[in-house]
């Protein structure tokens, strides 16, 4: 079992989860945030792989397991992945987490997999008011996380290789990755449980409040979620 670590962009801790650099541009809206998550698995023969955050302050639940989502499967996105307008109307439409193996995935896509880019479109409510965001993360092996288009975490497997205003490979780990493993808890809508875990790693955000909507989520992506909501 994994301990829990609190890791503070402020402070620029360093443990286990890697705390990005930049971040500090980091703005929240009330709607059309873009939350988004790379999972990495340690190797192409590795037996599982899986990826659930939950995003959430003080105030409320913004993002969680069961969470509507884009996703694609080992294959470059199109430059600009990380960013809120951009187009996944191309990409597969699922409920996180997605992955393969230990029961622990709202979708399987199969064994043998190295890269899975989850995209969520998230609502926070009363964001000029609250003062704490957090991201929660069961993973395994390796993960990176992007809020409104900034690098928000790195896990520390893939911290090299992940670095603000960059978008990773899909294949960063096709030579190998440290085995990281998640608390294979039963796959929920969210399964509460999991967040209770002690393998359940936790990044505190730091964010200013951008105003009531994205503005960059007009346009290609508010069509995308509309296409998607009708699948």
């Amino acid at each position: 079992m994994y301990r829990k670590t609190v890791i503070s962009l402020v402070l620029g801790l360093a443990v286990s989860l890697t705390a990005a650099a930049g971040v500090q541009g980091l703005q929240i809206y009330d709607t059309g945030n873009v939350l988004v998550g790379a999972n990495f698995n340690d190797g192409p023969g590795s037996s599982d792989m899986t990826l659930i955050m939950r995003l959430q302050s003080s105030a409320g639940i913004y993002a969680d397991e069961g969470h509507a989502v884009t996703y694609i499967v080992d294959e470059q996105p199109s430059p600009g992945w990380t960013k809120v307008d951009y187009d996944d109307s191309s990409w597969e439409a699922g409920t996180s987490g997605v992955g393969f193996a230990d029961g622990d995935d709202n979708v399987d896509v199969g064994s043998g997999k190295l890269f899975i880019v989850t995209r969520y479109m998230v609502d926070i409510a009363g964001a000029g008011t609250i003062t704490n965001l957090e991201l929660l993360a069961d993973y395994d092996d390796q993960m990176a996380a992007w809020l409104n288009g900034e690098l928000i975490v790195a896990s520390a497997g893939v911290a090299d290789l992940v670095t603000a205003g960059s978008e990773p490979a899909w294949d960063i780990t096709s030579a190998g990755a440290p085995n990281h493993g998640s608390s294979e808890m039963a796959a929920g809508s969210p399964n509460e449980a999991r967040w209770a875990d002690g393998g359940i790693e936790t990044t505190n955000i730091t964010f200013s409040y951008g105003g009531s909507v994205a503005v960059e989520a007009r346009g290609k992506l508010t069509t995308a979620w509309a296409a998607l909501k009708t699948r």
